[in-house]
């Protein structure tokens, strides 16, 4: 099956060999270079303290603190992950609305994958279609290009059918986020687990600024039903303020679980990219 047009899988090789993923800035040990996890876990080394998330194991609380305080506040201990790489990428519809930014998503997640091999990180892809896939190695490349985006469930609601997301040194979350859901509840759930996350909002120029014109209207691009009326200049400045209340939001559930949120232009080279938007993801050498 020839690779469709909106993946340059000629771009991710080349640029793949320059590069390097971000690893948490944690100890690396053991006979195969664990890396320390900031999630609740059960070892005795107590890492840090961060506010109470649903789901969160109840024995890790700090009563002292509760007491001062007046919040819920968790015991963050350091429990130990492989040092593996988990690629999270959303199959929603929302993700081709335009093949450019189906290209870029898919670039991006094959970009992840391909560097983490060359890291040693065994990179898993997991992939919420409608038909919910998780691979791992050399697999990915070829998941990638078929990946369908064609799921009428946002990333929030494919995660009850995607295989378990598991322990991992560094997990990497490609989605528009553009959905309606719980956002502090559903990074908190994506960041369990992993060392270190990463959100990678990818996001096509009618997203960020839908252009209106003769007859246009704001559709949902999971079920083709029409949000709005034509696209008024009143309609288009209430999107503005929707949007921008939504990544405020997003943005403050990734700093709340210590996650990183980046921000891409699907109409934005790939190697542009990397050296912008995603350069935390990716940083120089050397650098942070």
């Amino acid at each position: 099956m020839s690779a469709p047009v909106d993946l340059d899988e000629a771009e991710v090789a080349r640029l793949a060999p320059g590069l390097a993923l971000a690893l948490p800035r944690t100890p690396h040990r053991g006979r195969v270079g664990e890396v320390r996890a900031a999630s609740a876990g059960s070892s005795l080394d107590v890492q840090d303290f961060r506010a109470y998330q649903p789901g969160d194991d109840l024995r890790q609380m700090d009563w002292n603190a509760v007491a001062r305080t007046g919040e819920l506040i968790l015991r963050v201990r350091q429990d130990e992950v492989s040092p593996r790489l988990e690629v999270l990428l959303d199959g929603s519809r929302s993700m081709a609305v335009s093949p450019r930014k189906a290209g870029c998503a898919r670039e991006v997640a094959l970009l992840a994958t391909e560097v983490g091999a060359r890291q040693g990180l065994a990179p898993t892809l997991l992939v919420g279609g409608s038909r919910p896939e998780r691979v791992q190695g050399a697999v990915c490349r070829g998941v990638l290009r078929s990946a369908a985006f064609d799921a009428r469930e946002d990333l929030s609601t494919a995660l009850g059918r995607l295989p378990p997301l598991r322990p991992c040194g560094l997990r990497v979350v490609v989605s528009d986020f553009l959905f309606e859901a719980p956002l502090a509840e559903l990074v908190s759930r994506l960041a369990r687990g992993a060392a270190a996350l990463f959100l990678v909002q990818v996001l096509d120029a009618e997203d960020l600024e839908p252009s209106g014109g003769e007859g246009a209207r704001l559709v949902d691009a999971e079920s083709g039903e029409a949000l709005e009326e034509l696209l008024t200049g009143s309609v288009l400045a209430a999107y503005a303020r929707r949007f921008s209340e939504h990544q405020k939001q997003l943005g403050a559930a990734a700093r709340r679980a210590r996650a990183s949120h980046l921000v891409l232009r699907a109409d934005q080279a790939l190697e542009a990219l990397v050296a912008g938007a995603l350069r935390p993801l990716f940083p120089p050498a050397g650098g942070a």
